[in-house]
C-alpha cells in the first residue's frame, strides 16, 4: 500500500480552515465524541486465541478531537512530503516513529488501530506502580503469582523478593508472576489495572484499554501505536526504570519456603540484541501472545534527540523485530530538519465539546515532562482565529454561489447566441 503523503502546508492549512469551520457550525457528532467500543468476544473464551483481522479504529479524544493530528487518522501508511522511502521489512500493522521529545510523529502505519499490546504493557504498569514501591521493599509472593501463566521468572510462593529484583525479572525476561507480585504488592491486581486505566487518561492514551497487568491478552485489552508511544515518552524520563530496563543480566540467591525451595540462578536480557548493536540503544521491551503476535517498543538517543518507535502485530521473520525497529530510528535521525512531521504527540484533552478555536480537530502537542490537565485558551492569536473561522466559512459560501451565479449567466449568453 502506497504512503499516505501529507499535504504542503497551504495545503494543510486550507483543509484545516474547512474542517474547523464545519466543526464549528455543526458541532462534533455522538460517533466521534464517544471513546471507541472494545469489540465483543466471538466465542466463550476468556480472551482471544488469533489477531482480529479487522482491528477497531480508535483515534479520537473525549472531546471529539483526533489526538496527535487528523493525519494519523489514516489507516495506511503516513509519511512527510519529500522524505526518502522507509526502510522495508517492517512488517507490523500498527507502528509508529517519534520524536520523543519534541513530540513531532516522523511516520506511522495505522497509528490509532487497536490492538493487543502483549508484555510491552509491562511498561505501563511499571510507570503505575513504581511511585508506591521503592526499590529496598520486601515482597512476600502469594501462591497465585507464583503460578501466573506465561513467561515467568520461577518465583516462588512465599519467599519474599525486593521490588528492585521483581522490576529486574519484569524488564529483563518479561515475568508474569513479577508483573502480578508487583501488583499485588500495589495493592491487588484490581487496583493496579485501576491506576493502569488512569495513568493512560492522564497521557492522553484515549486508545488504550487496560484489563491485565502483565499483558496476558483479554477480550477489552487494547491499545494503538500512537497510545503506547505516550507510554514510552513518560518511560524514558523515568531514571529509575530506565536503569532497571538496560540491565544485562540479574539473578536471584537460593529461597526457601513452605512451598519449596528455589535457586541460585541468573537470567539475562532478552532484549540485548537491541541494546548491543543499535547506536544509541536506551530502553527496549518486548511482547508476544497468539492474538498479539509479536509486539515492539524501543528508543534511541542520538545527537541529543531521543527517537522512539513501536511495533503492533508484527511478525519477526524475515526481519527480527530489533533489526526492524533499528532500520525506523536510522531513517528518523537521518531526516532533513526541513522535513514537516506528520503529526504530534499530544497531551490529555479535557471532556465536552470540542474548544471553539482554530486548533480544535488537533490536540494540543505538549512536552515530555509536562502531563498536567491543559487549561482552556485564553486570548491571542487563537481566539482572532477562532473569530474568524465562521466569518472564513462564509466568504467561502459567498465566493462559491458567485461563482456559480456567473457561470450559470455565461451559460445563458452561450445559449441566446447560438439562437441568433
Amino acid at each position: 500500500m502506497p504512503a499516505q503523503q501529507v499535504p504542503s502546508r497551504r495545503a494543510a492549512g486550507l483543509a484545516l480552515a474547512v474542517i474547523t469551520s464545519l466543526a464549528l457550525l455543526t458541532g462534533p457528532s455522538d460517533a466521534l465524541a464517544a471513546s471507541p467500543a472494545a469489540p465483543k468476544p466471538t466465542s466463550g473464551g476468556s480472551s482471544p486465541s488469533t489477531p482480529d483481522p479487522h482491528p477497531p479504529a480508535g483515534g479520537w479524544a473525549p472531546d471529539g478531537v483526533a489526538p496527535g493530528g487528523p493525519h494519523l487518522t489514516s489507516r495506511g501508511l503516513v509519511a512527510p512530503p519529500g522524505a526518502p522511502a522507509l526502510p522495508r521489512g517492517i512488517r507490523a500493522r500498527g507502528w509508529i516513529l517519534a520524536d520523543l521529545d519534541s513530540g513531532a510523529v516522523l511516520a506511522a502505519r495505522d497509528p490509532h488501530g487497536r490492538y493487543q499490546p502483549a508484555s510491552i504493557l509491562k511498561v505501563l504498569t511499571a510507570l503505575s506502580v513504581a511511585p508506591n514501591l521503592p526499590g529496598r521493599r520486601v515482597v512476600t509472593v502469594s501462591p497465585q503469582a507464583a503460578v501466573a501463566e506465561g513467561s515467568a521468572v520461577g518465583l516462588l510462593a512465599g519467599a519474599r523478593y525486593s521490588v528492585d529484583q521483581l522490576f529486574s525479572a519484569l524488564f529483563l525476561i518479561s515475568a508474569n508472576d513479577a508483573a502480578i507480585a508487583l501488583a499485588q504488592a500495589n495493592g491487588g491486581v484490581a487496583r493496579t489495572v485501576a491506576s493502569m486505566n488512569a495513568y493512560a487518561a492522564k497521557l492522553g492514551a484515549y486508545d488504550t484499554v487496560v484489563q491485565t497487568p502483565s499483558g496476558l491478552d483479554g477480550w477489552q485489552q487494547l491499545t494503538s501505536a500512537y497510545d503506547m508511544a505516550l507510554v514510552l515518552r513518560a518511560f524514558v524520563n523515568q531514571p529509575r526504570l530506565v536503569a532497571y530496563s538496560r540491565l544485562p543480566s540479574a539473578g536471584f540467591p537460593p529461597r526457601a519456603s513452605k512451598h519449596g525451595r528455589v535457586g541460585p540462578y541468573q537470567f539475562d536480557n532478552h532484549s540485548q540484541d537491541f541494546l548491543s548493536t543499535v547506536p544509541g540503544a536506551l530502553v527496549v521491551k518486548t511482547g508476544y501472545t497468539d492474538a498479539a503476535r509479536h509486539t515492539y517498543l524501543a528508543a534511541a538517543q542520538r545527537h541529543g534527540r531521543r527517537l522512539g518507535v513501536i511495533l503492533l502485530r508484527s511478525e519477526r521473520h524475515p526481519v527480527e523485530q530489533f533489526r526492524q525497529a533499528g532500520a525506523l530510528l536510522d531513517w528518523g535521525y537521518a531526516l532533513k530538519s526541513t522535513v514537516e512531521p506528520v503529526g504530534m504527540l499530544a497531551g490529555p484533552v479535557r471532556a465536552g465539546p470540542p474548544a471553539r478555536d482554530a486548533a480544535s480537530t488537533v490536540s494540543t502537542p505538549v512536552t515530555s515532562q509536562a502531563l498536567a490537565e491543559p487549561a482552556a485558551p485564553r486570548g491571542g492569536l487563537r481566539w482572532a482565529l477562532a473569530a474568524l473561522a465562521p466569518v472564513s466559512a462564509l466568504i467561502g459560501a459567498v465566493l462559491w454561489l458567485g461563482g456559480a451565479t456567473s457561470a450559470r449567466r455565461r451559460a445563458i449568453r452561450r445559449q441566446a447566441r447560438r439562437r441568433r
